[in-house]
């Protein structure tokens, strides 16, 4: 690199080929700014990409794009573009190698404000770098959703859904996932491996309508999709059913035992108004699975369903619904759960005999579980994506600005024109 010129090595480490080069570079220490002038060589002729002709150069126009910084120094890239006649008379501006058509940034400066904006809250991204919030908002929803339209849906076989707050106040979104990988064991090994597909405002039957909508544009059957992982919210199953009646629901253990749970604590509050207040530390001890309790959590669940009848009875039948999820075949675990439904309805406990009831109303649903054993955590893993992303914004002010981060980390998308940080 002895005896080049500053022009020259700009030149080369911007990737330049020819008939661009770089003219002239304006260094401002004080104002620490560098912008690299650029330009084409005279006589040049540019393709008109519509019909792969050669055209000559009809006239110019002068156009700056931000590039990354050169040490601390915000670095300006300016150029002369071309515009040129194409056969059909149109003047068309001919598209640089540098940056995308429209855009503000270099390809290098969009690559690294998008890195940076799975990592970081926006406002974080636009103090370190200098560019502006809505430059970079801009930048996201518009090569996300490049990206997105583009996607390929054709491989999903398995769904899940699931609601998330968007805002404070009430304020809700549903995730539809395709889940790939398949569960190794009954109980064990879920799959954890997820991408985002579509996220659409709101957590009713609509939602769904939306969804297959988009499967329609996009060219994927309905029939494809065998199975539904999701919760035992009605309006999913309501839309579930009217949009994908080919698909089998599946109620995640989780949300089972969660109901379940629920259930057993209703009887810990009757028996604590009938037989005065329990010990301190029985709702915790009460709670969650026995082997993960401590042990003296552990003893005191013990002696209290020993002392009181109601709870040793919620407390069997919440044990033996857990031993459900351990069958092979769902054959077996259909004998399994009828026998929790018999049990529920002769504890004599009211909370115990409603949930017998909600099972016996999910009962193809939660027998569903068997079929590719799916447990929520390829669902909960996403939706902790998209609420660390929310924390880390302090709230998103526009559901599209939220929608478009939530695709940039969750939806595993690739990006028009990437452009790897080599420069």
């Amino acid at each position: 690199l002895l005896g080049m010129s500053v022009e020259a090595l700009f030149k080369q480490a911007l990737g330049l080929a020819d008939p661009w080069v770089v003219t002239e570079c304006d260094f401002n220490p004080e104002a620490k700014s560098l912008v690299i002038r650029i330009d084409f060589k005279r006589g040049s002729r540019f393709v008109d990409e519509s019909t792969g002709e050669t055209c000559p150069v009809h006239d110019t126009r002068v156009r700056k794009w931000e590039h990354l910084k050169f040490f601390e120094h915000r670095t300006l890239l300016e150029a002369r573009v071309p515009r040129i006649v194409g056969s059909d008379g149109k003047v068309k501006t001919v598209a640089v190698p540098w940056a995308e058509p429209g855009s503000g940034f270099t390809l290098l400066m969009e690559a690294f404000l998008l890195g940076l904006a799975k990592v970081l809250p926006v406002a974080e991204v636009a103090r370190q770098t200098g560019a502006s919030e809505d430059r970079i908002w801009h930048l996201i929803r518009t090569r996300v959703d490049e990206a997105w339209l583009d996607a390929d849906w054709s491989s999903l076989e398995r769904l899940g859904v699931d609601e998330t707050s968007t805002r404070k106040g009430h304020k809700y979104g549903t995730a539809f996932l395709e889940i790939d990988g398949k569960e190794s064991t009954p109980a064990r090994g879920g799959s954890k491996v997820a991408r985002l597909l579509f996220f659409t405002p709101g957590k009713g039957k609509e939602t769904f309508d939306a969804f297959a909508r988009e499967l329609d544009r996009r060219g994927v059957p309905r029939e494809q999709v065998g199975e539904i992982a999701m919760d035992m919210s009605p309006a999913f199953i309501a839309g579930a059913g009217a949009e994908f009646p080919l698909g089998q629901i599946c109620f995640d253990r989780f949300h089972v035992m969660k109901l379940c749970g629920e259930a057993c604590d209703q009887v810990r509050k009757e028996v604590a108004r009938e037989h005065g207040k329990l010990p301190k530390g029985a709702m915790w001890a009460l709670r969650g699975n026995a082997e993960r309790l401590k042990d003296d959590q552990r003893e005191l669940r013990e002696s209290l369903c020993e002392e009181h009848a109601q709870l040793g009875r919620a407390h069997a039948i919440r044990d033996f619904l857990s031993d459900a999820w351990h069958y092979d075949s769902r054959d077996a675990a259909e004998v399994h759960l009828k026998e929790v439904l018999s049990w529920c309805q002769r504890s004599r406990l009211e909370p115990m005999v409603k949930l017998g009831r909600t099972l016996r109303r999910h009962w193809d649903g939660i027998l569903g579980y068997y079929q590719n054993y799916t447990t929520s955590a390829a669902i909960e893993a996403i939706n902790g994506l998209l609420q660390l992303a929310k924390r880390r914004a302090r709230g998103y002010r526009r559901f599209e600005n939220f929608r478009a981060i939530a695709y940039w980390i969750a939806g595993n998308l690739t990006l028009k024109n990437q452009c790897p940080l080599t420069h």
